[in-house]
């Protein structure tokens, strides 16, 4: 039988009909808990659920649009020594195909790949993938000023920015350790003595618990088992500063009542609601984590806006996008079999290459500001 968890917000009083500013705050802080709670349970599901569609739907459909950019690639390989083109043409050819090597490397024919890379590039794959490395740290270094260890993914754009992170970081600890003493502002120790106030009160929360619900101070086995599982819920909130959790426990074991609740001092209140700030912000951001990940999970684009009701409506879209990718790349492969057509399709193709090389012309200096 599910227990229904006792309700945490003020009433107002007999005598008092208006809640006092701090009152209402607390009670607006626990809506925007609550619905920052439903949310990041919400995101946690469907994760689960997409995962298991992308698993059943998208990874065969994936593998097959590798396997046909595969053949297509051995296809233009096969293409370029039996087929008389330009020499723009050709140089065209070569691009493409040094590209699609790029874009299919990391499996079991990466050698067979680097091969057909050197036969076309006029140069060594690795060769090259290590010159394109020091360039990109090159640049790196002159825009955010500090060394890039070698040991950093440069494929992975999740790795090098939580790199920068992690070295922008160090860099402004080292500052504050380099830096004078200064004299703490009158806003500084005020907002301590806050922290401190706050954290003594979450604390003391704890201590009326564990004194309440420690399983050593019971002799009755049964109700000595029901004493742990509640004390384990109890460090759980404890240790993620979680004020709600323990108040809803004390309320549970009738330590405290809903007139306690409604009656809690102005000054304890105030206390309470900073924890509850610090705890919607990191329950909010929490969520945003969730949502940036389940973007590079399924390939969304970061500025789409996606819910965890909306991207159900998105997937089928996904789908249907892909499945005519692959048509497309099917038929595409089966027209180029005529030289002629081969012909206009690489003009076709320099024009998309020179468009995307205009487009991308300054990248390296402005792809991280």
């Amino acid at each position: 039988m599910t227990h229904q968890a006792p309700k945490l917000s003020i009433a107002a009083q007999a005598g008092k009909p208006h809640l006092s500013a701090g009152q209402k705050k607390f009670n607006a802080l626990l809506k925007k808990i609550e619905t920052q709670r439903q949310l990041l349970q919400a995101w946690q599901n469907t994760t689960s659920r997409c995962q298991q569609r992308w698993n059943a739907d998208f990874k065969p459909l994936l593998d097959e649009f590798d396997q046909l950019d595969s053949e297509m690639l051995h296809f233009l390989d096969d293409a370029s020594d039996r087929v008389k083109l330009s020499k723009n043409d050709r140089q065209t050819l070569q691009e493409i195909i040094c590209g699609l090597v790029t874009s299919l490397m990391g499996g079991e024919h990466d050698e067979t790949l680097k091969a057909i890379y050197n036969k076309h590039a006029g140069s060594h794959f690795d060769a090259d993938r290590l010159e394109e490395a020091e360039r990109f740290k090159t640049s790196f270094e002159e825009t955010f000023g500090f060394k890039m260890n070698d040991d950093v993914d440069l494929d992975s754009l999740e790795d090098i920015t939580q790199y920068i992170f992690e070295k922008q970081a160090e860099e402004a600890e080292q500052r504050t350790r380099n830096a004078k003493p200064r004299k703490k502002s009158a806003q500084q120790i005020h907002e301590e003595e806050e922290h401190a106030n706050a954290s003594r009160s979450v604390r003391e929360i704890y201590r009326k618990l564990v004194s309440a619900l420690h399983p050593d101070r019971e002799t009755d086995a049964v109700e000595r088992e029901r004493k742990t599982v509640m004390m384990q819920r109890v460090n759980q909130a404890y240790t993620e500063n979680n004020l709600l959790a323990l108040l809803q426990l004390q309320l549970e074991i009738e330590q405290i009542d809903q007139s306690h609740i409604n009656t809690i001092a102005e000054g304890q209140l105030k206390h309470y609601n900073r924890v509850l700030i610090n705890q919607l912000d990191d329950l909010q951001h929490e969520v945003s984590e969730l949502t940036l990940a389940f973007k590079r999970q399924f390939n969304l684009p970061p500025s789409d806006h996606i819910t965890p009701a909306n991207v159900a409506r998105k997937f089928p879209k996904k789908l249907r996008e892909l499945r005519t990718e692959i048509q497309t790349l099917k038929e595409q492969r089966e027209a180029l079999e005529d030289p002629r057509a081969l012909k206009i399709w690489l003009k076709e193709q320099r024009h998309v290459l020179d468009m995307e090389a205009y487009l991308s012309a300054g990248m390296p200096d402005d792809v991280f500001r």
